[in-house]
């Protein structure tokens, strides 16, 4: 096996355990960036890292075909989450702006964004459980095609 193959197919074989970690990982830190917030932490840059790994794991979920479609819900219900944050901010800045307090629109955002992140981290552990299910010898599946890539590496 040439080295070009060797990494395509380490690719292939360890798509399904970074997706793993990632539908595994996301969550905790979409909590993590919540309690960070009640705290008093601007979520704003945290809230960009947790988008762009929902974006990662989206496209490696994508390419998994053992898994069923609800392996779409979380990333979508993000993607939703976002969008909505992004119009509930420009509603803010247009209270503020006219001589209000912007708290009628942090009220709805929080009544409005908070379940719709609730369902979405239910449904990456269900989508976490669905690949670990599909894909039971992932990790060693990874291993084995790591091991060999790095082996066909040295010896070029």
């Amino acid at each position: 096996m040439d080295l070009k193959a060797a990494k395509a197919e380490l690719r292939e074989k360890s798509r399904p355990y970074q997706t793993y970690s990632y539908y595994l990982i996301i969550p905790i830190f979409i909590i993590l960036v919540f309690l960070l917030s009640l705290v008093g932490y601007n979520k704003g840059t945290f809230g960009t890292i947790v988008f762009v790994f929902v974006i990662f794991a989206h496209v490696w979920a994508s390419k998994l075909d053992l898994v069923r479609k609800r392996k779409h819900v979380a990333p979508i219900l993000m993607y939703v989450t976002q969008g909505l944050g992004v119009v509930l901010m420009v509603l803010l800045v247009t209270e503020v702006s006219a001589g209000g307090t912007g708290n009628i629109t942090l009220g709805l955002s929080s009544l409005i964004l908070l379940p719709i992140e609730i369902i979405a981290i239910v449904f990456f552990f269900i989508s976490d459980n669905d690949i670990k299910k599909a894909y039971p010898t992932m990790k060693e599946d990874a291993k084995a095609a790591r091991l060999e890539y790095q082996e066909l590496r040295r010896s070029k």
